[in-house]
């Protein structure tokens, strides 16, 4: 049986109901612990997606120049200039000394040719951070589980001389209980960092000892590094696998949540109006009386 941790525990009521409730779920998969299954907590504000790329430069010497460049230049000042780029691939210095005086003399310069090189995309990293208050100490007892789930889960366990690696997650955005397609997909993390922080706003505590306020600074790590396949799959158009509708007709989706809308509007406009006609019509009754 699926086990729950949930914050606030009134999220377990309006993640279950037909017009679903956004949240986010964090379940360990890889080196899972027994007694953590899932935690599913509210989405916080301002979530950020840290996309990256990291670019160099590489100077492509005369690979990098055309033949018209080449016809444009001083047969004189391109043999002087092609002679330095020689030496330069035997790994000597650009030009001689006496070269180097009559380039200078002439003006002219080899040229680096420098482009930009793709190396490789950034690890990405998810921060999430949630203020969590009790309204009960039932509910300061959940939020002392699921403190400690997330800390147990930072941690290694010792195997003799060895340590086994901590647990990773599967977060995802729901949307009741399904996948938000609205909100980014997160790959398989660790949990790098935790900062927990005890009564913030006011040194209260239930009668049990258990702080009233717990709020939990927490960093995801990917394990890998994101290509666009793993994002968007290997078709065509733009989708995100997991969820239940790809970019290229969110148009359709939102569409059809916007006409659902106006119908619930039409028909609670049309019971409103049914039922000032009918309070209308029991006023002039009693007046007719």
């Amino acid at each position: 049986m699926t086990k729950l941790y949930v914050y606030p525990e009134t999220l377990r009521e309006k993640a279950d109901s037909i017009r679903g409730y956004p949240h986010v779920s964090f379940e360990m998969v890889q080196r899972a612990m027994p007694e953590a299954t899932k935690i599913h907590l509210y989405v916080p504000s301002g979530f950020t997606v840290p996309d990256g790329a990291n670019y160099g430069t590489i100077d492509l010497n005369t690979l990098g120049n055309s033949v018209a460049e080449n016809n444009a230049t001083n047969e004189e000042d391109r043999a002087l200039v092609m002679g330095g780029a020689a030496l330069q691939a035997a790994g000597l210095e650009a030009l001689t000394p006496a070269a180097q005086k009559e380039a200078i003399k002439k003006g002219i310069a080899l040229n680096p040719n420098t482009a930009v090189q793709f190396d490789t995309v950034n690890l990405r990293t998810f921060d999430f951070t949630f203020k969590m208050v009790s309204e009960s100490a039932k509910e300061a007892q959940q939020i002392y589980l699921i403190e400690n789930l997330f800390r147990k889960a930072l941690y290694p366990t010792r195997q003799g001389a060895l340590l086994k690696y901590p647990p990773t997650f599967k977060i995802e955005f729901l949307h009741g209980d399904q996948i938000n397609g609205f909100m980014p997909r997160i790959m398989e993390s660790y949990l790098v960092s935790l900062s927990t922080v005890y009564n913030a706003s006011s040194n209260m505590y239930h009668a049990d000892g258990s702080p009233s306020e717990v709020d939990i600074s927490m960093t995801f790590q990917e394990t890998e590094l994101v290509t666009r396949e793993k994002l968007y799959g290997g078709g065509q158009g733009i989708s995100s696998p997991g969820s239940q509708f790809g970019l290229d007709s969110i148009e359709g989706e939102i569409q059809n949540r916007v006409g659902a809308l106006e119908g619930e509007i039409k028909n609670r406009a049309n019971e409103a109006t049914a039922g000032f006609s009918g309070a209308m019509n029991n006023i002039a009754s009693r007046f007719k009386i």
